[in-house]
């Protein structure tokens, strides 16, 4: 948190509230999305992107924060129920 603080304090000092485009890692779905319209619309890969192929896919949720002040939400909710819907599968 306070290295967001910090960043957010350097963006300010240079650009206005304005000019800053603030992303969530949701964005990120659209990328994931287009595999499956890459792989069928690339006659390199679409021959050899299938299960005789492939032997696993994983997904890896890299989150360098912890439950921290999140405590009472997380004893409420769990990790599960947190993170699966509202961050590897929403819509």
């Amino acid at each position: 948190m306070a290295s967001a603080k910090e960043l957010n304090a350097m963006l300010l000092s240079i650009v206005d509230e304005q000019q800053i485009f603030r992303i969530d890692h949701f964005l990120g779905k659209e990328t994931v999305q287009n595999l499956l319209a890459f792989r069928f619309s690339n006659g390199l890969f679409e021959p050899v992107w299938n299960r005789l192929y492939i032997d696993q896919v994983q997904i890896t949720v890299a989150e360098t924060v912890g439950v921290e002040l999140r405590g009472n939400y997380y004893e409420h909710a769990g990790a599960l129920r947190d993170m699966v819907p509202n961050h590897l599968f929403k819509c």
